[in-house]
């Protein structure tokens, strides 16, 4: 016999000799045997991480029937979402908001104004309150016009008023404070379509408007919700070069601007910068998209922030920290909050779309890539649904294509994975039951496209549902989970090569 080796209070023969042996033999039954041998050699480990699972689909929700609205939240809580995020339009809520002049007489921090126009976000928050879900709102432009600097033209992105931002963030929290504990401070700020000028002649722009928006948010939530977190940043994960009103900012420049610091992060004092104050924040919101390429790939230009760049970004935020540039209002080791992310698919788009196969397998990679990176507190799908298609050409397509459902209802592979992610990589076996709480998770094995599972693992899921252990020698062949406690499920099968 093969000596033993006692490890994790479990006595078992030698693995690596085990597998041998059944390898010797031939047969998938020699080789399950050999694979149930690793197994147990290499117990599960099961760091209960607290990374939230998000969802957003405003253009789905937002203006739609109550009767409608509550239909989506059951199949969010169906598909394992812990949290909604919806915005708070800015331009939708306000009244006038067409108008150069702002109404006589409105406050906007008076919530109770009857000009407001609250009753699309009400449908919404409270649909997913009473359906369990926890709900992040993001207070964000487009702004009443009123509420904007002068152009020649009516722009609701350009320089919008800090004071009436404010304002409005305020009505917002009053309002939804007892529904809602995560707030997010506008939308992609480093993009030309949330706010604008993103530069000019004289340099960067945006970034110190947005400083000046969150100078105008913050202590307002603080001060009317002190136990949430407010949320800053919300950037986009790429930008390009160049000036203009509309060239979108790479978003670590975008931050290192908007902390007055220039690239060898020496403090800036002139111009926009004068009489900066550090900026405030609890956590950073990002949405992390890799658009084409695997989740694990990171972003070409340094100054990017893609899924695949956490420790790039954390970084930058760590040593803007250590400047005093940015003023934590937890902890100083900022969390990460994935606030939206998901891959377009073709079918529909065929100019930025990848394979149905593909969205389905890199949502998983993705799932697995935020939950390697300990900061990283919550990943967003988004959307549920495709957006609609108009017009022709490029311009059809300008809605994200990006949900789990076709716009006629058809459901993509995706859909049906995403309450249980796998992933198999190396010799880790990664998964996620996310309809929630502690499961008996059955890892399942056959050698070749078809014929029946075998288990080679049984293992018991974190208080979150994450599961995750090594099998050193594992085979070639096709892996998955089942799990039949509680609602059952099976997850989508992966094909290892070697």
């Amino acid at each position: 016999m093969p000596s033993p080796i006692t490890r994790h209070n479990f006595t078992v023969p030698c693995p690596l000799r085990m597998l041998a042996r059944g390898l010797a033999r031939g047969g998938l039954r020699s080789v399950v045997s050999a694979l149930v041998g690793l197994a147990a050699f290499a117990p599960a480990s099961l760091a209960d991480r607290t990374a939230e699972v998000s969802i957003m689909d405003d253009q789905l929700l937002i203006g739609s029937s109550q009767a409608r609205v509550d239909r989506q939240m059951s199949t969010f809580r169906g598909l394992g979402v812990d949290r909604l995020r919806v915005s708070a339009f800015w331009n939708q809520i306000a009244p006038a908001n067409m108008s150069r002049n702002k109404p006589v007489g409105f406050d906007g921090a008076n919530m109770r104004d009857p000009r407001y126009n609250w009753l699309f976000l009400d449908r919404v928050i409270s649909s997913a309150a009473r359906h369990g879900l926890r709900v992040m709102v993001s207070i964000t432009t487009p702004a009443p016009i009123w509420a904007t600097g002068r152009t020649r033209r009516p722009n609701p992105l350009w320089k919008p008023s800090a004071n009436e931002f404010g304002a409005f963030a305020e009505a917002v929290v009053r309002r939804y404070a007892p529904f809602v504990d995560h707030w997010g401070i506008s939308n992609e700020p480093n993009q030309g379509g949330w706010l604008q000028p993103q530069s000019d002649r004289t340099g960067l722009v945006a970034p110190h408007l947005y400083r000046a928006l969150v100078h105008a948010a913050y202590p307002r939530i603080k001060r009317h919700d002190p136990t949430s977190v407010a949320l800053v940043g919300e950037l986009a994960s790429s930008g390009r070069q160049g000036r203009g009103a509309r060239t979108p900012i790479r978003p670590l420049i975008f931050l290192r601007e908007m902390s007055c610091r220039n690239a060898r992060y020496q403090p800036m004092r002139r111009g926009r910068c004068r009489n900066f104050k550090p900026v405030p924040i609890d956590a950073l919101g990002h949405h992390p998209y890799q658009f084409f390429l695997p989740p694990s790939r990171p972003s070409i230009s340094p100054h990017d922030a893609a899924i695949g760049d956490s420790r790039r970004l954390t970084g930058v935020l760590d040593r803007l920290v250590r400047l005093r540039a940015l003023a934590p209002g937890r902890s100083p080791r900022l969390s990460l909050f994935y606030t939206e992310f998901g891959y377009q698919t073709n079918p529909p788009d065929p100019f930025a779309g990848v394979s149905l196969g593909t969205q389905s397998r890199y949502l998983q990679q993705a799932a697995y890539v935020a939950w390697r990176s300990p900061r990283v507190r919550s990943l967003n799908q988004f959307r549920l649904t495709d957006g609609a298609l108009d017009g022709s050409g490029v311009n059809r397509f300008r809605e994200f294509q990006s949900g789990l459902i076709f716009r006629r209802g058809r459901h993509k592979p995706a859909y049906r994975i995403f309450p249980h992610p796998f992933v198999v990589s190396g010799s880790r076996f990664w998964g996620h039951v996310r309809r929630g709480q502690r499961h008996t998770v059955r890892v399942q094995y056959r050698r070749g496209p078809s014929g029946r599972f075998a288990t080679i693992a049984q293992v018991v899921t974190s208080a979150r549902g994450y599961f995750s252990f090594r099998l050193p020698g594992r085979q070639p062949g096709y892996y998955r989970y089942v799990y039949t406690d509680g609602p059952s499920g099976t997850s989508g099968t992966v094909r290892v090569s070697r």
